[in-house]
């Protein structure tokens, strides 16, 4: 059976070309808002990172965000701030669950009842 080609897409902070799905995707809005799109679905100009901080302050070092994306300014520092915090979470996340697949975590019903009884005390 012939195997599928995965997507490669080139990281906007280090240059070097990553399978799509190790990349996070950052998108700018029809309001000039840049944001993250983990699901990469969102409607917009696209630009995508490879999951490391490193790649993320080059990013920026770089103005590449402004660059790739076609901002008119660049971000503000606060707003790059933010989008910091965010990026270590969506790195967290998409370690946590490959690909776009839903995470199911199963209790037993003794461990909801006292998970339910500690946290109501």
């Amino acid at each position: 059976m012939k195997e599928k080609q995965q997507a490669m897409r080139t990281c906007v902070g280090t240059g070097k070309k990553f399978p799509k799905t190790d990349m996070i995707r950052f998108v700018c809005s029809k309001d000039g808002e840049l944001k993250i799109d983990l699901r990469g679905k969102e409607k917009g100009r696209g630009a995508n990172l490879s999951m490391s901080m490193e790649a993320f302050d080059m990013a920026v070092n770089k103005n590449s965000f402004q660059r790739n994306l076609k901002l008119k300014q660049r971000p503000a520092k606060g707003n790059m701030d933010k989008l910091r915090k965010e990026f270590e979470q969506a790195i967290a996340e998409k370690k946590f669950r490959s690909g776009n697949r839903p995470v199911t975590i199963k209790v037993s019903k003794d461990e909801l009842v006292k998970l339910s009884k500690s946290g109501s005390a």
